[in-house]
């Protein structure tokens, strides 16, 4: 299934250099589906009272639709464009995960093999957990990152601070997202490459090809063109709180794109210019806990399957969401970018992404709360 998908997304063509990306967007599907997106976007505005909005779609690795509305700023009334910058919180980690599977290409890393061959300097119960165990958040690590407590000012601090606990649960028998996994993978990156991390993302990808608007920065970074961030309150909106996210956590946040550089991102990815499409994938495999159940995360990867369909990709700050969903019968796939600076009402943005791709690929999508 997966290298049939592969060999499809290699023959697609990324429709983007030297024309305009709003006309192309626009004239790249038909009017009524358009017109479906849109309103679709709409009632998502309506219904949640989302501040601002911006959308890429690619279908089949083609961009298909570029697109915006709302408000960047509320203060200084700003509207959002398919260029608005955005925090992209934890979509931050799909960037970890190719970089990850970069460095399995070039034998610098085996998925399966222990953390304590990269990382010398843990504590003894951390060390024969396994790469593919951290990235896919099955590890059972303690969790340094409890917001809104105080962030811990290094990464030492945030590693003494967990050094002495117990695992969270045994290794490998549940599920639970956690920060520690992504210091441990920043370090390893560091260690194998002997390159600080936010380089070897740079040169890697971004630097690659050529992400104008995409940089590492936390909330009170200074960063060209991007929207306010904001968060509900039950007094009504308020600008994002203090979560500023020191450099040693930008494998887990701390990114900042705009839809039209993820779209680029995800159909690069798509084309094989970062990894191979053998290693995508492998990378999108399912992995199974101790008893067998399917686990939540694909290497890293936020992964789900319903009717049919397929869907990998990684949410953010509850604001922003990034998508890939396949179809077994005819390998159509849709990858959705969908990026918000927050809303009135807390929402999870995975389901405006599955009504998108429903109306892409004309399917049922599951609903989350």
């Amino acid at each position: 299934m997966f290298k049939r998908i592969a060999i499809l997304l290699l023959t697609g063509t990324l429709l983007i250099t030297g024309l305009n990306q709003s006309v192309l967007a626009q004239n790249s599907l038909p009017k009524e589906t358009q017109d479906r997106i849109n309103h679709h976007l709409e009632v998502a505005e309506a219904q949640y009272g989302i501040v601002g909005q911006s959308v890429a779609i690619l279908k089949n690795g083609a961009l298909v639709y570029l697109n915006a509305r709302g408000l960047s700023s509320l203060e200084l009334n700003v509207n959002a464009t398919d260029k608005t910058v955005y925090q992209v919180f934890s979509v931050a980690k799909l960037f970890v995960h190719v970089t990850i599977m970069q460095l399995v290409e070039s034998n610098k890393i085996e998925l399966d093999a222990p953390i304590g061959r990269y990382l010398t300097d843990l504590p003894e119960t951390w060390k024969q957990i396994t790469v593919r165990q951290v990235m896919s958040h099955i590890s059972g690590l303690p969790e340094y990152y409890r917001w809104p407590d105080p962030t811990p000012k290094t990464s030492l601090d945030a590693l003494q601070s967990v050094a002495n606990k117990a695992l969270e649960f045994k290794t490998g028998s549940a599920t639970r997202y956690n920060q520690t996994n992504y210091l441990l993978l920043k370090m390893i990156i560091e260690e194998v490459t002997g390159l600080d991390f936010l380089s070897v993302v740079t040169t890697r990808m971004i630097d690659k090809i050529k992400l104008e608007n995409t940089r590492y920065g936390g909330e009170y970074a200074v960063i060209p063109g991007r929207a306010t961030t904001y968060r509900s309150t039950p007094t009504g909106l308020r600008r994002n709180g203090p979560m500023d996210q020191p450099d040693y956590m930008f494998a887990s946040s701390g990114l900042n794109s705009n839809a039209f550089d993820l779209a680029l991102w995800f159909g690069a990815l798509l084309k094989g210019k970062f990894i191979s499409p053998e290693t995508m994938e492998s990378m999108w495999q399912p992995l199974n806990l101790n008893d067998g159940t399917v686990a939540g995360f694909a290497n890293g990867w936020e992964y789900s399957r319903y009717d049919g369909i397929t869907a990998v990709g990684h949410g953010g700050g509850n604001r922003v969401d990034v998508r890939h969903y396949f179809r077994e019968s005819d390998n159509e796939n849709v990858t959705i970018i969908y990026l918000t600076n927050g809303a009135e009402k807390d929402f999870w943005p995975g389901n405006v992404s599955a009504g998108l791709a429903d109306i892409i690929l004309s399917g049922a999508h599951p609903s989350q709360n």
